[in-house]
């Protein structure tokens, strides 16, 4: 994507920072999805309780969207990518965890499935912090006739990680950790979107520059690539 030559100054990798934590959080939570069926017959939890886990933190993502996006005017909006990710990856983390502990007979099914509920309230509530606050980032690093391109890329990023995300999880179930050892099994997934969540974080402390100035066009919740609100130059 060409950007003017103003704000183009080291915006191109910037943007592929942007891309890749959108993408990241979308592979990570549809990879675990793609699993979670197995897990809760393994667990003996019905479906449809499985299906409410993940309605409800959709809900939560959706509630706590909008926070987060005027909290991102007020501290900034790096420091909101920064939570975001964090609550991505440590819910990613707390769910492989949980239910690594339950599929070795650890935690008993009922407190193993709560326990995960709890993971996932993580993500709904703190990792809907980052997609806000990368989309204004890149606003507020765009003219107005770039914005509704460079936004759309990043929907774009979106949903390319919900595609991976399943794509990959079959090749993230693993065996026992060593011969006789604890087994990871299923719960591979999120402990693979976790250290990927942790990668991101450091590359994001390391490389993404501090905010220049109020976001412009900012959306809130789920990147959407029919979003038309008026931006302010």
């Amino acid at each position: 994507m060409k950007l003017p030559a103003v704000r183009r100054r080291g915006f191109d990798g910037t943007f592929a920072l942007l891309f890749t934590v959108m993408l990241a959080i979308a592979a990570g939570n549809t990879a675990l999805q793609s699993v979670l069926p197995a897990l809760g017959r393994s667990l003996d939890v019905a479906d449809n309780a499985v299906a409410a886990v993940f309605s409800v933190s959709a809900l939560l993502w959706v509630i706590a969207a909008p926070y987060w996006a005027n909290r991102s005017d007020r501290y900034g909006r790096r420091a909101m990518v920064l939570v975001g990710i964090a609550g991505f990856t440590g819910s990613l983390f707390l769910c492989g965890l949980f239910l690594a502990l339950g599929i070795n007979g650890l935690l008993a099914p009922l407190t193993t499935f709560i326990a995960f509920i709890a993971g996932r309230v993580l993500y709904g509530a703190f990792g809907s912090a980052a997609p806000p606050a990368v989309q204004a980032i890149v606003a507020g690093r765009t003219s107005r006739e770039e914005r509704t391109r460079a936004l759309t890329l990043l929907a774009s990023a979106f949903g390319l990680g919900t595609i991976l995300g399943p794509a990959i999880a079959p090749y993230l179930v693993f065996g026992d950790l060593w011969p006789g050892g604890p087994t990871i099994g299923l719960s591979g997934p999120a402990f693979a979107a976790a250290a990927v969540g942790v990668c991101i974080w450091i590359a994001v402390i390391k490389l993404l520059p501090r905010d220049e100035g109020p976001a412009q066009g900012a959306a809130i919740g789920y990147p959407r690539s029919a979003d038309r609100r008026p931006a302010r130059a």
